[in-house]
């Protein structure tokens, strides 16, 4: 038994990282208003199925025009003023923080979320 054990270990080892590999999604309702936009976060083995879980997430926060912002594979961010927005991507949640406020380029930007896979 020790030993059909140690295969399946060392067979789950020898797959490859990119059968690992996950996205992630940020949608967001950033129409100009006085509240902070509405936004999902949405993970999945695809684009295709993080992108659709990001869509329903923000929609349950109330938005109703929801786009995706920002799609990443390490890290990704999201700043806004309510009138400037900006996105970010990188292997660090803090670098896609600065990335996404130097997109933005506007002293009242803040950011709205920031998340890693």
């Amino acid at each position: 038994m020790k030993s059909l054990i140690a295969l399946v270990f060392a067979m789950s080892m020898m797959v490859p990282v990119a059968a690992h590999a996950s996205w992630g999604v940020i949608a967001v309702d950033d129409q100009v208003g006085e509240k902070d936009p509405a936004y999902g976060v949405g993970g999945g083995d695809s684009k295709a199925k993080a992108t659709q879980n990001a869509m329903k997430f923000c929609k349950e926060a109330s938005g109703t025009k929801c786009d995706v912002a920002v799609t990443y594979e390490k890290c990704g961010a999201y700043a806004s003023s309510r009138k400037y927005s900006g996105t970010g991507t990188a292997s660090t949640a803090q670098e896609a923080k600065k990335k996404a406020l130097s997109d933005c380029n506007n002293a009242s930007c803040r950011v709205l979320i920031a998340d890693c896979n």
